[in-house]
């Protein structure tokens, strides 16, 4: 159980990141069909270069 102090520090730290991710665009990359692995190697480095903003291990 948390106390009442680390419920309101939690409230404020996701008010906090909120505001400052919230309208920061994310993105996503999907995989389309079956991809060569020079294909499937430049979807990962595109994952890694988007990283703080994208879904690193999205499974359709």
């Amino acid at each position: 159980s948390q106390s009442r102090f680390q419920r309101a520090q939690r409230a404020r730290a996701q008010l906090k990141a909120e505001q400052d991710f919230g309208s920061v665009p994310h993105s996503f990359v999907f995989p389309r069909g079956r991809a060569g692995s020079g294909v499937r190697a430049l979807s990962r480095d595109l994952r890694k270069v988007l990283e703080p903003y994208t879904a690193r291990n999205l499974q359709v």
